[in-house]
Parts: C-alpha cells; structure tokens; sequence
C-alpha cells in the first residue's frame, strides 16, 4: 500500500514516483542554474559596456559640437572687429586665440581662431577681403 506525505507521490520504495521505478522530479538543478546565471552574467556585461561606448560618443559629439560652436562665434567676432585676441570663454574651460595675418601683396587678411578645452582642439581659418584706405 502506498503512503501518501504531505500531497507527494512516495512509493513503496520511499522514493517519489508511481513505485515503479521512475522518478518524477520537478524544477531545476543546480548546474542549470548556474548556467543560467552564467549567460545573464554575460549578457549583462555585454549590454553594460555597449551602453557605456556609446554614452562616451555621444559626450564626445556633443564636447565637439560645442567647440566647433564657440569657435565660429570667436571668429564671427573678428570679423566684426579685426583684433588679435585670447583668453577664457565665459566659464566653459574652453580658451580661445584669435590671430589676424595681413596676406603679402593684397587686400586679403587672413582670420585664423583656436579654440582649445577637455583635450580637443578646433582651428578656423577665414580669408576676408580688408577694407580699403580711400586717398
């Protein structure tokens, strides 16, 4: 006769099962589970590092567009008024050089502005027709 235990199937033998010698066990062993950890493990590392290259592309696009902008403010404001210039940017830790080179022989001055900061660097140059003296 078969013993009933708390709603599980024990057999004559003690074990689970229909006492015919098959065993019916429910759930995941240990080595599934860890090899299921393993591949969540991966996975997630995986996911991590991609989220992580591309935060630090998009800081760096960013970080460039910003300095590509400052920069042709700088030599919007040459334009304006032709002046050799330098120094700090309104508090961005970017810093500025404004050169201006009269071309040999013509009436063309070349506007050259350097905008440097978190280790990156633009350079503009323009050609600007100078303006003319009348006698």
């Amino acid at each position: 006769m078969k013993d009933t235990c708390c709603k599980k199937n024990i057999g004559e033998t003690g074990k689970r099962g229909n006492g015919d010698g098959n065993v019916f066990l429910s759930g995941f062993t240990l080595l599934e589970i860890m090899i299921a950890l393993a591949i969540i493990g991966i996975a997630l590392t995986v996911i991590i590092q991609t989220v992580n290259y591309h935060a630090d592309i998009m800081y760096e696009n960013t970080l460039t567009t910003r300095i590509f902008q400052l920069a042709k403010e700088k030599i919007y404001e040459m334009e304006m008024t032709p002046q050799n210039s330098g120094g700090d940017i309104d508090a961005t830790g970017f810093k500025y050089e404004n050169t201006i080179t009269q071309i040999e022989d013509s009436d063309i001055i070349k506007l050259k502005t350097v905008v440097k900061g978190y280790g990156k660097q633009v350079v503009l140059n323009e050609l600007v027709v100078g303006k003319t003296e009348e006698k």
